[in-house]
């Protein structure tokens, strides 16, 4: 799989991802300008894109990883016809994802119709 169009939950160019990252660019413009990059991979290479990080979580779900500064940001999104749809946004210090990030994850991707 190559090239994805990126889109936010839910209608596709806005809602919490994109808040999340417009947030994160004011208050530490380092860790927005890593995720940032990040998210041009998945967009230009896809799930194969050497430098970035990406794991699945079953069911369609899949968690973009990047850790910096101590702190591990995850990006939860699912992959449909070629559009990859960003769901849910969150900073973690602990190693295991909380489930309850994983269940709205999920809530939002069937709210897609996924």
């Amino acid at each position: 799989m190559n090239r994805l169009e990126l889109l936010f939950y839910p209608d596709g160019t806005s809602g919490p991802v994109r808040d999340y990252l417009q947030a994160l660019s004011k208050s530490r413009d380092r860790a927005y300008a890593k995720l940032s990059r990040d998210l041009l991979g998945l967009k230009s290479e896809g799930l194969r894109c050497p430098w970035i990080t990406v794991r699945p979580l079953g069911e369609g779900l899949w968690e973009l990883k990047r850790l910096y500064d101590g702190i591990q940001y995850r990006l939860f999104f699912c992959v449909v016809e070629g559009r990859a749809w960003l769901l849910h946004a969150i900073e973690k210090k602990s190693e295991k994802t909380p489930l309850s990030d994983i269940r709205l994850a999920r809530e939002r991707m069937r709210g897609l119709g996924l």
